[in-house]
């Protein structure tokens, strides 16, 4: 079984945090091989940007965790008015970030989420996409931090995953169902969740390896 672990904070957004639980989930009943998925926080309970209250499984401030039991970190982006700015600044967040990053394992960053990898010093010199509406005044913040800004949905850097809005949660989802098991997991959740033929993961994707 592969673990992943998923870092929530206040603010977050649902639909870029569900996807990754629907669709691991789906995986989990359909195939052999399986992703669990592990959410944390810095606090015992956190509040999305339209009010869910969620309580992840692991508080960081309580609890340590074993980073070689996981094969990815994925972030989940927010709005900086519901909190979400202050939870990815955290001491316990950028350890967390930075132990992954030390060992090259996979880190995805879902919309405002990439900003939490920019804020940190993980994106310098590194291609990377976040949210780009809003007259892209968040993709602009990426120049600041020292990323290579990419005008795409997602982007792959080596070990780095970015993404520029919402939607891609669910691209995503099912890009590391294919990337963490295999072709076929990935081809069996979407037939069966209503996916099949509806997009093309890959073909949404920015590689620069």
């Amino acid at each position: 079984m592969k673990k992943v672990l998923i870092f929530v904070s206040n603010g977050f957004e649902a639909l870029e945090l569900s996807p990754f639980l629907d669709i691991f989930g789906w995986n989990n009943i359909l195939c052999k091989s399986k992703i669990k998925p592990v959410t944390v926080s810095i606090s015992d309970s956190v509040v999305a940007t339209w009010n869910l209250k969620i309580m992840p499984e692991i508080n960081l401030t309580k609890e340590t965790i074993n980073i070689d039991e996981f094969e990815a970190l994925i972030i989940p982006g927010g709005f900086g008015k519901a909190g979400f700015f202050k939870d990815i600044q955290s001491e316990i967040f950028k350890k967390l970030l930075y132990e992954f990053h030390s060992q090259k394992k996979l880190i995805v960053g879902i919309c405002t989420g990439a900003l939490a990898l920019a804020i940190n010093g993980i994106l310098k010199k590194i291609p990377a996409t976040t949210y780009l509406m809003e007259n892209k005044r968040y993709f602009s913040q990426l120049k600041k931090y020292g990323a290579i800004p990419i005008e795409k949905e997602i982007v792959r850097y080596k070990n780095i995953i970015t993404s520029s809005a919402p939607n891609t949660a669910i691209l995503i989802s099912f890009y590391l169902v294919e990337v963490l098991l295999s072709k076929e997991n990935r081809v069996k959740v979407e037939e069966n969740t209503g996916f099949k033929n509806y997009f093309n993961i890959f073909d949404e994707i920015s590689f620069i390896l």
